[in-house]
């Protein structure tokens, strides 16, 4: 965050303050004489004392602007301050066509006097009240470190892979193929129920049974108070099948 001091003219007070709203909206402290000084305060003193607190003077250039007195005198307090600090404080934004007093000449101004290309002026001005910091670019050494723990890290996830995948083979060996289709569709929907279903899910009277659809029937069991499936479980005494994939789903729930 940066603190601005607009500096203007009493004529372009309605620029300021909306510039002083966006500037404040994006998160920088503005100065604007109207707010910061008090009735009973010297004039002179509280610019000079906002001055030299704030990172940089923004000059609203315009006819009443170049010709004000104030505005003269605070921009010749900036540019010595440029000149003791060795940086740029100074920033011209260039409200209508005028001709730069001499020590802004040369400069880069904001081009505010087209407010059709407020926004993209704005913009500008933000990005020199943040520059943008350089990365710190790592050494030939720590890239190659970096590519070496990476290379381990896909070794190490390929292997897991690879048994997840052998895992699957046996566990879906002797299923039926439809009822393997639907493991992998509901486990494709919901990877994280795929270690129970791979391993638990079943079929009874051609209805197949993956978790998600067992905790749906019994979330609608418990809401209607029964579900066809329990008398199909119960005919084909599948109740075991079921115990056994709650009983893996808790099992999943726990190891979180």
């Amino acid at each position: 965050m940066s603190s601005i001091f607009l500096s203007h003219s009493h004529a372009d007070k309605i620029f300021a303050k909306k510039l002083a709203a966006d500037l404040r909206r994006a998160g920088h402290g503005v100065w604007i004489d109207e707010a910061e000084i008090n009735i009973g305060d010297s004039l002179i003193e509280k610019i000079r004392e906002g001055l030299d607190q704030v990172d940089f003077v923004a000059a609203i250039l315009s006819s009443a602007s170049i010709s004000s007195p104030w505005v003269t005198r605070e921009l010749d307090i900036a540019s010595n301050r440029e000149i003791d600090e060795k940086r740029i404080v100074v920033l011209p934004l260039m409200l209508e066509p005028v001709e730069l007093p001499g020590f802004l000449k040369g400069k880069f101004y904001g081009d505010f006097t087209d407010l059709s290309w407020y926004e993209e002026t704005l913009s500008l001005l933000l990005r020199k009240l943040n520059p943008a910091i350089e990365p710190v670019q790592p050494s030939e050494a720590e890239i190659a470190t970096l590519r070496a723990q990476l290379a381990t890290a896909k070794a190490v996830a390929a292997q897991h892979e690879e048994a997840l995948q052998a895992h699957q083979r046996i566990a879906l060996r002797g299923k039926s193929e439809k009822l393997v289709k639907a493991i992998l569709a509901a486990n494709k929907k919901f990877p994280f129920h795929a270690p129970v279903n791979t391993t638990h899910a079943f079929e009874v009277s051609n209805t197949l049974i993956t978790l998600d659809y067992l905790l749906w029937v019994i979330a609608k069991s418990n809401r209607k108070g029964g579900h066809p499936l329990e008398v199909l479980l119960s005919t084909d005494n599948k109740w075991r099948e079921v115990e056994a994939m709650l009983e893996a789903y808790d099992d999943l729930l726990h190891a979180i």
